[in-house]
C-alpha cells in the first residue's frame, strides 16, 4: 500500500489524558473527522503505555501532567515498546523548554491544549506521513536510554539531569546532570566515584521505582531523584529542588496557571466542537458536551475559590458566615455516591459553621485523597467533645514523613509529585477551619493510607 493510500484509510488513535472530559471531546472530534478511529483511552501514563502496547495504534495522544506516571515517563516506555507509533504530546504548558524536553525524550510532536482542534488533526496527519515516509531507519531507539550518538547533543539541551546507569557504572550523563552533581561524568565511570550519595541510594534500594530527595553536588544542594528501570538498566532523572522564596513563587504561579488552563482548554475544545460548521451534532452529543462544559466551569470555580481564600488568609480577612446546621444532613449531601460515609451510632450534634466553607474543606480533602491516595475512600462522622469530627481516609501510600511538617503550607507539594494541583488545597482547609474555630490534622492510617481529621465546633457540648 502506498503512502497516499495508507493516509486515506482510518488512522487508529489512543488518547491518554487524566481528564475524562477532554478525552470525550477529543474522541468526538476525531471520529467526526472521518479519518480517525479511537481504539482506546487511558487516564494515566502507566495504563496508557500498556494500552498502546496492546493496541499498537498509528497515533498516541499523550498528556504530560498525569498521576501515577506522567507523560514524559510513559513516553520512553511507549517509544521502546511501539517504535512505529506516532506520539503527540499534549500539555497546557506552552514553554519552549517543555516542548524541547518532550521532543528530546522521543515525541514526534507537541501541541498546546487550547489551540484549535483543526491544528491537532492536521499535525497528526503530517506526522504520520513524515514517519511513514522516513521508514524504520529513522525510528527512535528501541530501548530507553540507548541514545544514538547524534542525539546526545539534544540531551545536553534538556532542562533536567539524566544519568543512565548499568550495574554500578555510568553509561551516559547529560550536561544538566553534570552541573547538578558537580563533576565531569565520563561514560564507563563508576557511579560511586561520580556521586557516592546516588550510588548508595541505588544500592540501598535496588528495586526502587520512585522518587526521593538527596543531597549532592558542590556546593551541596537538594536534588529530586526519580528512578525508572529498563531491563537491567536504570534511568535516573534529576531535578534541582526549589530553594528560594522567589523560585517557590514562580513555581506556584506556573502551577496555578497550568491548573486554570486545563479546564479552559477543555472548554475551548468543546465550544469549537459545538459550533463547528460541518455536519450538525446529534442531540446526545450536544448534551454530553454541555455536561462537559458544566463540569469544567465548576472546576474553574473551585480553583478560583481556593485562590481567593488563600489571598484572604494571607491578609487575615477570612470571615465565615456561621449558622447552626445539621451535621449528618450537611455532610451526607456533600459526600459523593462513590465514597462511603460512616456515621457514628452516638448522637451527632449540630455544627456551628459556614456551610459553604464546610463544602470547600470537605471537597478539598476528598480531591486530595483521590489524587494522592488510593480507593476505597471513606468519610467518618462522629462526635468529639465540643466538636464534630470528620475523618477522610484513603488507602494510598500516605504522606512521606519528611514532608509532613510542610503538609498544610501554602503551595507545598511533596517531591516527585506528578498529580495536578495548585498546592493550595490543604492550606485552604487549614485556613477555613481555623477561621471557623476548628482545626485539621493528618495521621498515617494503618497499615497504609492517610487520615485527615476536621474538628468543627458543635452547637453544644456532648460530654464526650
Amino acid at each position: 500500500m502506498s503512502l497516499t493510500e495508507r493516509l486515506q484509510t482510518t488512522l487508529r488513535v489512543v488518547i491518554i489524558d487524566d481528564s475524562a472530559d477532554l478525552r470525550e471531546v477529543l474522541r468526538m472530534t476525531l471520529e467526526r473527522a472521518g479519518t480517525f478511529a479511537v481504539v482506546g483511552e487511558a487516564g494515566n501514563g502507566r495504563e496508557g503505555a500498556d494500552l498502546v502496547a496492546a493496541q499498537r495504534p498509528d497515533v498516541a495522544l499523550l498528556d504530560i501532567m498525569m498521576p501515577d506516571m506522567d507523560g514524559l515517563e510513559a513516553l520512553s516506555q511507549i517509544r521502546s515498546r511501539c517504535p512505529e507509533t506516532v506520539i503527540v504530546m499534549l500539555s497546557s504548558l506552552g514553554s519552549a523548554q517543555m516542548t524541547l524536553r518532550a521532543l528530546t525524550a522521543g515525541a514526534d510532536g507537541y501541541v498546546q491544549k487550547g489551540r484549535p482542534l483543526s491544528e491537532l488533526l492536521a499535525q497528526m496527519q503530517l506526522l504520520v506521513a513524515k514517519r511513514m515516509g522516513e521508514g524504520a531507519a529513522h525510528l527512535a531507539p528501541s530501548v530507553p536510554g540507548q541514545v544514538e550518538p547524534h542525539s546526545y547533543n539534544y540531551l545536553d539541551q534538556a532542562p533536567f539531569g539524566l544519568v543512565h546507569v548499568r550495574g554500578s557504572s555510568v553509561v551516559l550523563a547529560n550536561r544538566e546532570a553534570t552541573r547538578m552533581i558537580g563533576d565531569f561524568i565520563a561514560s564507563g565511570a563508576a557511579l560511586a566515584d561520580v556521586s557516592p550519595a546516588l550510588a548508595a541510594h541505588l544500592a540501598a534500594h535496588p528495586d526502587l521505582e520512585g522518587s526521593a530527595t538527596l543531597t549532592m553536588g558542590d556546593p551541596p544542594r537538594q536534588v529530586q531523584v526519580k528512578v525508572r528501570r529498563s531491563g537491567n538498566d536504570r534511568l535516573v532523572y534529576l531535578h534541582a529542588d526549589a530553594g528560594s522564596g522567589a523560585e517557590l513563587l514562580r513555581r506556584a504561579i506556573a502551577t496555578t496557571a497550568h491548573e486554570l488552563r486545563g479546564p479552559i482548554g477543555v472548554l475551548m475544545a468543546a465550544i469549537e466542537t459545538v459550533t463547528a460548521q460541518e455536519e450538525p451534532l446529534a442531540q446526545t452529543d450536544r448534551t454530553h458536551l454541555m455536561e462537559v462544559m458544566g463540569r469544567q466551569v465548576r472546576l474553574l470555580e473551585h480553583i478560583t475559590a481556593d485562590l481567593l481564600t488563600a489571598a484572604q488568609a494571607q491578609h487575615g480577612t477570612v470571615t465565615p458566615d456561621v449558622r447552626e446546621v445539621d451535621a449528618v444532613d450537611l455532610v451526607g449531601a456533600l459526600v459523593p455516591a462513590d465514597v462511603e460515609l460512616q456515621v457514628s451510632e452516638d448522637r451527632i450534634p449540630a455544627m456551628v459553621v459556614d456551610p459553604l466553607h464546610v463544602q470547600q474543606m470537605l471537597g478539598n480533602l476528598l480531591s486530595n485523597a483521590a489524587k494522592y491516595g488510593a480507593p476505597p475512600l471513606l468519610v467518618r462522622l462522629s462526635a468529639s467533645g465540643v466538636h464534630v469530627r470528620i475523618d477522610v481516609e484513603d488507602n494510598g501510600p500516605g504522606v512521606p514523613p519528611d514532608f509532613r511538617p510542610r503538609l498544610f503550607e501554602e503551595y507545598a507539594r511533596a517531591p516527585g509529585t506528578s498529580a495536578r494541583g495548585t498546592g493550595l488545597g490543604l492550606f485552604v482547609v487549614r485556613a477555613l477551619a481555623a477561621a471557623g474555630g476548628g482545626s485539621v490534622a493528618y495521621t498515617p492510617r494503618e497499615p497504609n493510607g492517610s487520615v485527615f481529621t476536621l474538628l468543627l465546633p458543635a452547637a453544644f457540648d456532648t460530654g464526650r
